[in-house]
C-alpha cells in the first residue's frame, strides 16, 4: 500500500491512519511472529495427518477387498459362477456374485459407501475379478509348492483322456506326505 503526501503537514495523520489499517496491523504481527514458529512443527503435523488419512484409505480398501475375496472364496467353494453371460447392474436377475455383494451392501454400511462412491475400484468388474483370481492360485500354487519342498515323500500321477469331442485333457495328481505324517493329495 502506498500513499503519497504532497504537503507535509498533512504526513502526521497519514501515519497515524496507516497504523490502524489492517494491512498494517498484519504486518506486524506478522513480523513478531517471524522466527517464533517452528515450520519443522508445522510440516511434521501436516505430514502426520496426511499419513494417518492415507493409513485410514488403506484400511477401508483392505477391508473391502477383503469382503470381495470372501465372496470369490464362496462362489468358489460351492462351485458357483462369478459371471453371468449379461452383467448389466440394472438387471433385476443378477448373477450370484454380485448378488452377494449387493446383499452383504445392505448388512454392511462401510461396504455399501464404498459401492456407491468409488470411481476407480469397485471390485465388482471381471479384469479384478480375473486378477484377484489369478492372485489366488499364485498363493495356492506357491503353499503347495512350499509344502512339496518340506515333504519326505512325493509321488505324481499323469493320467490323460479325450473327451467325445477329441479334446484331450490332462490331469495330474500330486500325493505327498507333510513332516508329521498327513498324507495330502492335489490335482
Amino acid at each position: 500500500m502506498s500513499y503519497s503526501v504532497a504537503d507535509l503537514s498533512h504526513l502526521t495523520r497519514k501515519i497515524k491512519k496507516h497504523e490502524c489499517s489492517q494491512s498494517h496491523l498484519n504486518s506486524i504481527l506478522e513480523f513478531n511472529l517471524l522466527g517464533k514458529v517452528d515450520i519443522r512443527q508445522q510440516l511434521d503435523i501436516a505430514v502426520s495427518s496426511n499419513v494417518k488419512r492415507h493409513d485410514e484409505k488403506v484400511t477401508k480398501n483392505r477391508y473391502v477387498l477383503t469382503r470381495i475375496i470372501d465372496y470369490i472364496l464362496f462362489c468358489g467353494a460351492f462351485e458357483l459362477a462369478l459371471r453371468g453371460h449379461d452383467e448389466r447392474e440394472d438387471l433385476l436377475n443378477t448373477e450370484v456374485f454380485r448378488g452377494l455383494i449387493n446383499f452383504s451392501a445392505e448388512l454392511d454400511s462401510s461396504l455399501k459407501d464404498h459401492l456407491t462412491s468409488a470411481t476407480l475400484f469397485k471390485g465388482t468388474s471381471k479384469e479384478i475379478q480375473n486378477d484377484l483370481l489369478d492372485c489366488m492360485l499364485t498363493v495356492c500354487q506357491d503353499h503347495i509348492k512350499n509344502e512339496i519342498t518340506k515333504a519326505c515323500f512325493v509321488s505324481v500321477i499323469a493320467d490323460e483322456t479325450t473327451d467325445v469331442s477329441s479334446i484331450s485333457q490332462l490331469v495330474v495328481v500330486i500325493r505327498y506326505a507333510l513332516s508329521n505324517g498327513q498324507p495330502v493329495e492335489r490335482f
